[in-house]
């Protein structure tokens, strides 16, 4: 049996189906009530509670013999809860714990990477196997019916600056892989697209793509910090403490990442972002 966390979550949504389509027997557990919604993808079973509690962690990690674990974005315990999770697969002797992190979690600067390096190395220092995967900021990030209807990309970071991205399909095929098959315990693995663009340069493929002109367009980065924290007023001040310094440091540096893991492990070139368009755009003609 295999635990995914946060299951009703991007990730969680397309790597259950994926599990179920193998014949794996999936749990998963969520803070929200989802239970119906996670049984339709898949889940055989589903427990309701939060990831900090350790009487529903220690449920959880009953009979289970790998975990699949990301944390909420832009929480501000989202290091506690990943370190309480490890602690529980550990004492429950879980064999395999996959734990989802992101590109370059050293940099200092980026508050959610500093979360997800103190969770890296609580795992390392554990007694579990562990995997340790590494993605490039998501292509899904970009709402590709808005862009198509409003004529716009916008971005909150400097629109000169070139960026990577990966197709979180991509991502959550890799997490699969590792999931099911022998060779990746003690691994890390970067997982990033080719594309290293600027948001002119992602506009121009846009219009190539949808057929119309595209303008890409800053707007203040509160116009992004409050439509989150709207959907998160639980989180309070913390994200916009963390997208500020997010589209700081990427107006500044952008932001890159390598391709060749991420290609090896797929066994093909990964998603290009102009793949990513033309089948999101498909969504909606």
């Amino acid at each position: 049996m295999i635990l995914v966390t946060s299951a009703y979550g991007n990730n969680g949504r397309r790597l259950i189906p994926k599990l179920a389509a193998e014949g794996i027997e999936v749990r998963a557990i969520n803070l929200s009530d989802k239970t119906e919604e996670l049984k339709e993808l898949g889940a055989d079973e589903v427990i309701v509670g939060n990831a900090l509690d350790p009487v529903t962690l220690n449920k959880a990690m009953r009979d289970v013999e790998s975990v699949f674990h990301v944390g909420p974005s832009f929480h501000p315990q989202e290091a506690e809860m990943g370190i309480a999770v490890i602690n529980a697969a550990s004492a429950a002797e879980v064999e395999h714990f996959v734990y989802d992190s992101v590109l370059h979690p050293q940099i200092n600067a980026l508050l959610q990477h500093r979360m997800k390096l103190t969770v890296e190395k609580h795992l390392i220092n554990s007694n579990l196997n562990y995997t340790i995967l590494q993605p490039m900021h998501y292509m899904q990030n970009i709402n590709i019916s808005n862009v198509y209807h409003g004529g716009l990309f916008i971005q909150a970071s400097s629109l000169e600056t070139r960026l990577s991205f990966v197709d979180m399909d991509d991502k959550v095929g890799v997490a699969a892989k590792v999931l099911t098959e022998d060779g990746h315990y003690g691994a890390t693995y970067e997982l990033c697209g080719d594309d290293y663009l600027n948001a002119i340069e992602i506009a121009e493929i846009m219009t190539k793509v949808l057929g119309r002109k595209i303008k890409p367009k800053l707007v203040p980065k509160e116009y992004i910090i409050s439509g989150f924290q709207k959907a998160h007023p639980d989180y309070g001040n913390y994200p916009a403490k963390g997208f500020n310094a997010l589209f700081d440091y990427y107006s500044k540096y952008g932001f890159f990442g390598n391709p060749n893991v991420l290609q090896w492990l797929l066994g093909r070139n990964p998603t290009t972002l102009e793949d990513y368009i033309k089948k999101e755009f498909n969504k909606i003609t």
